[in-house]
């Protein structure tokens, strides 16, 4: 078993997500389509510091995203009653080809609404098993 160095707990999660590279950015990544279109893919995992993505595209590390992230994989956890996705503003930090034509994407969130980094960490809380309290390595 391999010791865990993240910062922050992740927890796999198979939830719909939207990404468009964000206007300021669009300059210097193409994925050769017109204007700004959001493309789906599956969540892979989140945390309230970031997530990973399944994509279709290489996007380099550095690119800036914006995310929207289906809210409703998360409701039965945190008992929550919102339904608008969670808009998120992340940055790429590694793009790993996993399968022909698929792409790992780890985002790290730069830009969010507290509320809502509050929701999945209430998400992340109630998929606990573990009854003693964990280390908190950012301290």
């Amino acid at each position: 078993m391999t010791l865990n160095t993240r910062a922050k707990r992740r927890e796999a999660v198979n939830a719909n997500v939207e990404y468009a590279i964000h206007d300021a950015a669009g300059t210097s990544v193409k994925l050769n389509l017109p204007g700004i279109v959001f493309m789906k893919s599956s969540l892979i995992d989140i945390s309230v510091l970031g997530c990973a993505i399944d994509s279709q595209y290489l996007i380099p590390p550095g690119v800036v995203l914006d995310l929207k992230i289906d809210r409703s994989p998360f409701l039965l956890q945190a008992a929550e009653g919102a339904k608008e996705p969670i808009p998120l503003l992340g940055t790429v930090k590694s793009c790993v080809m996993k399968a022909q034509g698929r792409y790992r994407l780890g985002i790290l969130f730069t830009k969010s609404d507290k509320k809502d980094i509050a929701f999945v960490e209430k998400f992340i809380d109630a998929k606990e098993r573990r009854k003693a309290p964990r280390w908190d390595m950012t301290k």
